[in-house]
């Protein structure tokens, strides 16, 4: 789709003009090559170091970047489409890397001729380069003056998924957490997700449970592993992934609801093997869900391994909201204690967790929001004793705790928005939510509830009351991705 010349109306080509303002090549040239490298790289440097043939996977970050910040407001202000802000952000991602990624590009052929590197790939979420590089080819990369990054794959990390304990049970008809966000009164509007696309970016799903067999969107755009490829959804991780789907889109099968938005379809990407956190893996997802799988709405239940604000992956949050991917992002358990914050909630819609009575589960992380001072979490949701699906035979089940199946369920209701208001803006949807948030804990937002607990029927109404509404319904949405 975006390798062909995309023609817009004339305002559009006037708000778009210049929407390439970059950060600028020269940036890289005024940096040294050895305070390009991360730490890691930078210590391990020794003229030893530059002669062995260890090779080893290194992202490698180029200065030319878009300014996502100028093209958000900029689309904003033009009145396009969904679906045209979309395909211009897409656009302008890729005219970017190409130019600047075609500066490199020689000297990567020359060092893979001289068997320096294995091989090496483009992201455009990011403009950014993998490579699996020798300390020699590393060296070389580092002195290009349009190169400003140079980083290590990180992999030893524990599991960074937002997960608690998990008990096979009995399911009910309907899913308590289902009743206590307001689901039932959207499904009697008509409302149940259909023409929406909600992404995952987990350790693996499964798509031959039997709340998520007949949702599956299918295809060669559906599922992607970069680290070990099958042809189909595959969980690999004690059913985390499917879990946290089927609270989003779980299809009611068997009689049992346990899905907000059971029309809506899904897709899933692995960029947590093994469910550890790799720099490498993750943003081969996020730039695989930018550019090919593109959902509506992308669950994120997993957080970077270091407490406190770490900025890493701002661009690749602020790439997919620009695209209009709402990016919803579990909070974390490391409650209860204050400044207990995640990055890269911190930086997006992030999602607390409560039990059945209303009060904070014990473990859902607590701001004050490190890297801004705000609000932290966003909001809550459900997040104990959550019936989902669970992978171990097609009709198997699990209650958990956790904020992973709580933001689940906040993307879930995300999808019952964007289908009463195709045209609603990641940011409408956010500020929806947010409005429409039932107030716990202390009046007004606080940094355990945020600004309370997600209800579909009061972001519904909150939608409507932006005046982002237009007429839509269940047989007219028109999704970004179409």
């Amino acid at each position: 789709m975006m390798g062909r010349e995309i023609g817009f109306p004339p305002l559009i080509l006037l708000c778009v003009a210049g929407l390439l303002a970059c950060h600028s090549g020269e940036a890289g040239s005024a940096i040294p090559p050895e305070q390009k490298l991360s730490p890691r790289l930078r210590g391990s440097w020794s003229a030893d170091s530059q002669s062995a043939a260890v090779r080893q996977r290194v992202l490698i970050d180029l200065a030319t970047q878009v300014d996502l910040a100028q093209l958000a407001d900029s689309l904003r202000r033009s009145g396009a489409d969904r679906h045209t802000r979309r395909r211009i952000v897409l656009e302008r991602l890729r005219q970017t890397a190409e130019r600047s990624q075609a500066r490199v590009k020689p000297l990567l052929e020359r060092l893979q001729q001289r068997g320096e590197i294995d091989g090496y790939r483009s992201v455009v979420i990011v403009n950014r380069l993998i490579a699996n590089a020798t300390p020699v080819a590393i060296r070389a990369l580092a002195e290009q003056r349009e190169v400003v990054a140079i980083t290590e794959e990180t992999v030893a990390w524990p599991s960074v998924l937002s997960a608690g304990p998990a008990a096979s049970a009995a399911i009910d008809s309907t899913s308590w957490a289902l009743d206590a966000v307001g689901a039932p009164a959207a499904w009697r509007q008509g409302l149940d997700g259909r023409g929406v696309v909600v992404g995952l970016i987990d350790a693996g799903a499964s798509a031959t449970h039997e709340q998520l067999r007949q949702n599956y969107r299918g295809g060669e755009r559906s599922w992607h592993n970069p680290v070990d490829p099958t042809p189909s959804p595959l969980d690999i991780l004690v059913g985390h992934g499917t879990g946290v789907l089927s609270a989003a889109v779980g299809g009611g099968a068997g009689g049992r609801k346990i899905g907000v938005a059971p029309g809506a379809q899904w897709i899933a990407c692995v960029g947590l093997p093994g469910g550890r956190y790799s720099n490498v893996a993750l943003t081969e997802c996020a730039d695989w869900m930018l550019t090919i799988g593109q959902p509506d709405v992308l669950i994120n239940p997993w957080q970077l391994p270091n407490a406190g604000c770490d900025r890493s992956l701002e661009r690749i949050v602020a790439a997919w909201r620009a695209a209009e991917i709402l990016p919803v992002l579990a909070a974390g358990n490391h409650g209860p204690t204050e400044g207990t914050d995640r990055s890269p909630a911190n930086y997006a819609l992030s999602v607390g967790a409560i039990q059945r009575q209303g009060t904070l589960l014990p473990r859902s992380s607590r701001g004050p929001n490190s890297c801004d001072g705000s609000i932290y979490p966003s909001l809550v949701a459900p997040g104990a004793g959550v019936p989902v699906a669970f992978p171990l035979t097609a009709s198997s089940y699990i209650r958990t705790d956790g904020t992973s199946v709580a933001a689940g369920l906040v993307a879930g209701v995300a999808a019952l928005l964007l289908q009463h208001d195709a045209e609603a803006t990641v940011k409408q949807l956010e500020d929806a939510l947010r409005t429409g948030a039932a107030d716990l804990g202390p009046p007004g937002p606080d940094n355990g509830y945020g600004y309370g607990r997600v209800s579909v029927p009061a972001a519904l109404t909150a939608l409507d009351r932006s005046g982002a509404h237009v007429q839509a319904n269940s047989s007219s949405v028109s999704p970004a991705h179409r």
